[in-house]
């Protein structure tokens, strides 16, 4: 089922403007995770609240056995 769901949020990652990269990972059996990335920190907090967060959360208890956990982190900026 989370394969099936995840399968299904990729078109809407790809729609956003602000959302550069999107993948969804197994990390293990019945294990998943996203990780994308983002033009700014905007587009971030607007992906955060678009329609792929808004299904994670009407479909929690059906996808988690816990609540999902999202950790925001930062880029690191080299300089020549």
């Amino acid at each position: 089922m989370p394969r099936h769901f995840l399968k299904s949020a990729q078109p809407l990652a790809l729609d956003e403007k602000a959302t550069l990269k999107w993948y969804a990972i197994k990390l293990g059996p019945g294990k998943f995770g996203i990780f994308d990335t983002f033009a700014n920190e905007a587009g971030r907090n607007t992906h955060l609240t678009r329609e792929i967060a808004k299904a994670l959360t009407a479909r929690a208890s059906e996808l988690f056995a816990v609540p999902p956990q999202v950790q925001k982190l930062r880029s690191l900026q080299t300089h020549p």
